[in-house]
């Protein structure tokens, strides 16, 4: 790793790390907590799903250029996977 993109990514850590976190969503029993992830300038799709003591961590490859953006559609993912799978998440 070059010096230039050690010193980048410790950049991107640290703006992710002081960010505020994000307001959870409810959605049919499940709490949604959108994490945006901060990648070159651009905020990648991350969150978590949880139900009860269970927790479905997930990132998908979707790239925008906001954190707000990126929270919303986090959530919308959230809800779809929610809506595909439900409890079957967490096995």
């Amino acid at each position: 790793m070059g010096l230039f993109s050690f010193l980048k990514s410790m950049v991107s850590s640290i703006e992710t790390e002081s960010a505020p976190p994000l307001p959870a969503e409810e959605y049919k029993g499940f709490q949604i907590t959108p994490d945006p992830l901060l990648e070159e300038g651009q905020y990648r799709v991350r969150g978590t799903i949880q139900q009860g003591e269970q927790t479905h961590a997930f990132i998908r490859a979707d790239q925008l250029p906001n954190r707000e953006l990126c929270a919303k559609e986090t959530l919308r993912k959230a809800r779809v996977l929610i809506d595909q799978q439900g409890s079957a998440l967490f096995k």
